[in-house]
Order: C-alpha cells, then sequence, then structure tokens
C-alpha cells in the first residue's frame, strides 16, 4: 500500500468519526486504533489514486483498495475488517453531512470467512509452554505469571498487561476454591474472573517478587525492568520465544493460549454458559466455537459408548 501524508480533507473526517464512536458507542481503545489503521489505510489509498474527498469515493476504488490489499499480503480476516469499518464510516459520513448519490459499498455485499476453528494446544504442550520461563530469576517469573493469566485466566493479551494488582485477590484461593480477579475487558465491560492451581500460585510468587524488586512501580501487575507496564507487542514476543523453546512447531501467538483454556475447560465438563462468563463472550455464539475443536476427542466418546458405534 502506498505511504504518504493523508490529505487534511480525508484525515479530519476520519478524526470525527473516531471521536464519536469513543464517545457514544463504548469501544475499547484497541478497536479505535483498528478503526484508525483501516481508515487510514483506505484514505492514503484513495490520495494515491487522485480521491481528495471521501464524498467521491466509487465503488472501483473500492475494488481496487481490495486487490491492492490481497498483493500486500493482508489477512483475510483483516480485509474483511477493513470493508467492515469503511463501510460503518460511510454509513455515519452519509448520515452526519447528508451528501446523496449511490452507495458504492452497495453492489459489494457483505463479506463473510468460511468458519474457522480456533487453534488450540493440547494439555500436555500447554503445560510445557508455561514451564518454559525459568523460575530463578524476577523475568522468569513475571513470564511465568503472564503466561498463567493468558492460559488459566483464558485472558486477552490486553486484559493481561491492564490488570493491576488491586484487581486481584488471591486470599480465598485454596484447594477447594480459587481466588477472584477483576478484569476489564471489551468496551470496557468488567467481570470476575476466578484463578486457581498453579496459574494462583505462579501470580502470587510474581507479585512477591514485584514487592521486592520496585519501589514505586505502577499499578499494572507485569512491569518492565524500568517499573512500566508492558505493552501487547511484547507479550506476543514473550510467547512466541517460549514456545521456540520448547519446539512448539504451530505458530503460537497468546490468544491461542485463551482458545486452549476454554477448550479444555469444555472437554473437562464445563457447560457453555459458564465458559462464556469466565471468557466474557458477549455472544454465546463465540463460545460454541470450541465445542468443534476437539472432533477426535467426539469420535472416541461416541466409539466407547454408543451402542451402535
Amino acid at each position: 500500500m502506498p505511504r504518504q501524508t493523508l490529505p487534511a480533507s480525508l484525515s479530519e473526517i476520519i478524526a470525527d468519526y473516531l471521536a464519536g464512536l469513543a464517545a457514544e458507542a463504548g469501544l475499547a481503545r484497541n478497536s479505535i486504533a483498528a478503526y484508525k489503521r483501516d481508515l487510514a489505510k483506505c484514505g492514503l489509498f484513495l490520495a494515491e489514486k487522485g480521491c481528495s474527498d471521501w464524498k467521491d469515493i466509487t465503488t472501483e476504488l473500492i475494488v481496487d483498495l481490495i486487490a491492492a490489499s490481497r498483493l500486500d499480503g493482508l489477512a483475510p480476516s483483516s480485509q474483511v475488517r477493513l470493508i467492515s469499518t469503511l463501510r460503518g464510516f460511510l454509513k455515519w459520513h452519509r448520515a452526519e453531512h447528508g451528501f446523496s448519490g449511490r452507495d458504492p459499498l452497495r453492489t459489494i455485499g457483505k463479506i463473510h470467512l468460511w468458519k474457522k476453528l480456533p487453534q488450540v494446544l493440547s494439555p500436555e504442550e500447554a503445560m510445557s509452554l508455561l514451564n518454559a520461563p525459568q523460575a530463578d530469576n524476577w523475568i522468569g517469573l513475571r513470564d511465568r505469571a503472564l503466561l498463567a493469566l493468558l492460559y488459566g485466566g483464558g485472558l486477552r493479551v490486553s486484559e493481561a498487561i491492564d490488570l493491576k494488582v488491586g484487581d486481584i485477590n488471591l486470599d480465598l484461593a485454596s484447594d477447594n476454591r480459587p481466588g477472584i480477579m477483576r478484569v476489564s475487558g471489551k468496551g470496557s465491560k468488567e467481570r470476575l474472573v476466578p484463578l486457581g492451581g498453579i496459574a494462583a500460585q505462579r501470580v502470587n510468587e510474581w507479585i512477591e517478587e514485584r514487592g521486592k524488586r520496585f519501589v514505586a512501580p505502577e499499578t499494572n501487575l507485569l512491569l518492565s525492568k524500568n517499573a512500566r507496564a508492558l505493552d501487547r507487542h511484547f507479550a506476543y514476543r514473550a510467547v512466541k520465544k517460549y514456545a521456540t523453546q520448547v519446539d512448539l512447531v504451530q505458530d503460537i501467538h497468546p490468544h491461542i493460549l485463551r482458545h486452549s483454556c476454554a477448550t479444555h475447560l469444555l472437554l473437562g465438563g464445563g457447560d457453555l454458559r459458564s465458559v462464556q462468563e469466565f471468557l466474557g463472550h458477549a455472544d454465546l455464539r463465540t463460545t460454541e466455537h470450541y465445542t468443534h475443536v476437539e472432533v477426535g476427542e467426539l469420535q472416541s466418546l461416541h466409539k466407547m459408548h454408543h451402542p451402535r458405534a
């Protein structure tokens, strides 16, 4: 995609749209940032084609934009999001500024991806990854806590790095009862997430080490050597590093640990509604994706227990 300065005639309207989304829709800052990137990508492409006003966008230009995005290697899911973002923006623009004319996205219609099963680790692979960081230094203890939150708590990356020490209560944790975390999820929606067993132990170990190492740190649980909150890019790099150390061959990213957590909960007998609350899914259909992952497990159960298997 072309790289240049976005003309003010295009960028100012984007800023107005994003400000309205932040104020009225209650979207998370990461969602707002994704919309901003998508619209900037569209605006830069239009500017390269000589289009200086969103009112002048045509179906042909959008088709060219999609084709250029594919040639640039943009993932199919990102292409769908790009068009969805542009559709919402143009709908708002037409309503706010009242320009008439043919909707350039009308003939394109809605674009959907093929349903794709979440990529998950086996329980053994997940535990090998969680055990990869060394426990004899503060960095290892911090990273063990990070991985424990991603897998043991099923947290999104943003939820884990935004977690505050005051959001965690492990005093209740015991063999029979987990501790509790107050997690701020998508759209700033809060939920209570249980954390017990090895995950609670590793988070508690890091809290103790954190108190010894840092005198006046930020309130975030996970910190850098400069006592600053970690960012999501660090989490991605850390997960990939430890996955390489334990020879996990698939492309590992933090969200796979969340997928794995959900799948293992369901395989262990967790009901769908409870797992939905645990993960903070707004729609039960999102959680249902995990019921289709372990097809081999279902086949084994069918063979063992069905009278006609």
